[in-house]
């Protein structure tokens, strides 16, 4: 599995992206990262230059993102869920709570809305995946069609660009098995649920669901950002990520 490190510090931080991304996703938070921490930023099987997995179900990903965990020298770990990567960090946190320290979840859905279960009906949805983000016209008016939920500068599908479309609809067909975080049980490590102002209305419908799941977590609506806090609220989540507080925010810029 490809992973890309940055930093040198013993506070250690594994980031997991969501439907669209890579290990790219993570690069505007590095400007932030604290001198005492690093950030592994990696592409989950299939994704940029990670092999498939040896099956397309969650926990076949889970299987493979365990392994790599247990090999990291740093412990305990924080891990960064963004969007449909939350998930996966979940599942991550239930499976080596002796090894993973905090959970931060950036936007996540705790269960699968409509608009993207769609996409998983057989060939009508696979039709209907590919005609919305594969196709750039469909991309646009989808871009278009979600100004309310994002900044006037992000474009919530250029991530649709680049991305493998067969790995890209086989990871929502997935990530769409899971219908209720509640299948997660009560999850004990620490965590923080970060989403912005704007976001989708299922994200604010899954807060309930993850405070049922995660018991102890923090949450924090982020003004102004919509469902990509990543790029319309960088600095306000770096802070909620690395746990800086506003001085050493200043510092680092």
């Amino acid at each position: 599995m490809y992973v890309e490190k940055q930093g040198e510090g013993r506070r250690t931080f594994v980031g997991i992206h969501g439907w669209a991304g890579n290990h790219r996703t993570f690069r505007r938070l590095m400007p932030f990262l604290p001198d005492d921490a690093c950030f592994y930023s990696l592409d989950l099987p299939g994704y940029g230059s990670s092999p498939p997995p040896r099956e397309w179900t969650f926990l076949a990903v889970c299987d493979q993102l365990e392994l790599f965990l247990k090999e990291l020298h740093e412990k305990p770990l924080t891990l960064v869920g963004n969007c449909g990567g939350a998930l996966f960090a979940v599942e991550l946190a239930k499976r080596l709570s002796a090894d993973v320290g905090r959970i931060v979840l950036i936007d996540p859905f705790a269960f699968a809305p409509l608009y993207f279960r769609v996409f998983t009906w057989g060939t009508f949805g696979r039709y209907a995946y590919f005609s919305t983000f594969a196709n750039p016209i469909g991309r646009w008016f989808t871009n278009s069609a979600l100004y309310r939920r994002r900044s006037a500068q992000a474009n919530l599908t250029s991530a649709f660009t680049t991305v493998n479309h067969e790995t890209a609809h086989r990871y929502i067909c997935l990530m769409c098995s899971i219908r209720s975080a509640r299948i997660f049980g009560n999850v004990s490590v620490p965590a923080d649920i970060v989403y912005g102002e704007r976001t989708f209305k299922a994200v604010r419908a899954s807060l309930p669901i993850w405070r049922e799941t995660l018991p102890s977590a923090r949450f924090h609506e982020l003004k102004g950002a919509g469902h990509e806090p990543l790029r319309e609220a960088t600095k306000a989540l770096s802070q909620v990520i690395f746990e800086y507080d506003n001085d050493a925010i200043a510092l680092k810029e």
